[in-house]
């Protein structure tokens, strides 16, 4: 499994071999310039936006901080940093919908990641939508666009 990794427009490849990623430092220097991810200016957290790589819709939005973001690196499936919970989060850990790495990609800022996946399983969403932006603005009020593609209690049992 190959995965194309872009920063800003500066690109590098890691390969997935055996579950083993070689591990892309978090800043490289390429024209004399260093592009790095500034986990500082969000007290360690930056938003990360999730893409579908076949479809382009966006599934979701979560947060890493530098230990998701090696740990995303390491095992090619998107690792977040819990907020509610406090604690590194693989997503897909308990419902097996797992987010599989095909880009990563650097906003000219440095503090936001936009990562193209794989969605493994059926749903990003742990209400049971694909997309966990399922509510759309329209004629003054909120609508539910598409439909649920799981029950969150046979998945989750809550």
């Amino acid at each position: 499994m190959n995965a194309e990794c872009r920063l800003r427009n500066a690109e590098f490849k890691y390969k997935i071999e055996h579950s083993e990623i070689r591990i892309p430092k978090s800043a490289f220097e390429r024209g004399g310039s260093v592009i790095e991810i500034d986990f500082n200016k969000g007290d360690g957290l930056i938003p990360v936006v999730i893409q579908d790589a076949s479809t382009d819709q966006v599934l979701m939005l979560g947060y890493m901080n530098r230990k998701s973001w090696e740990e995303t690196l390491k095992t090619g499936k998107v690792t977040f940093w819990s907020r509610s919970r406090k604690k590194l989060w693989l997503k897909g850990e308990t419902s097996g919908h797992f987010q599989e790495v095909r880009e990563i990609w650097l906003d000219c800022d440095g503090d936001t990641l936009l990562i193209k996946v794989d969605q493994i399983g059926r749903a990003a969403c742990h209400t049971g939508f694909q997309s966990c932006f399922h509510h759309r603005y329209e004629g003054g009020e909120w609508k539910i666009s598409g439909k649920k593609i799981f029950d969150p209690k046979e998945v989750y049992g809550k």
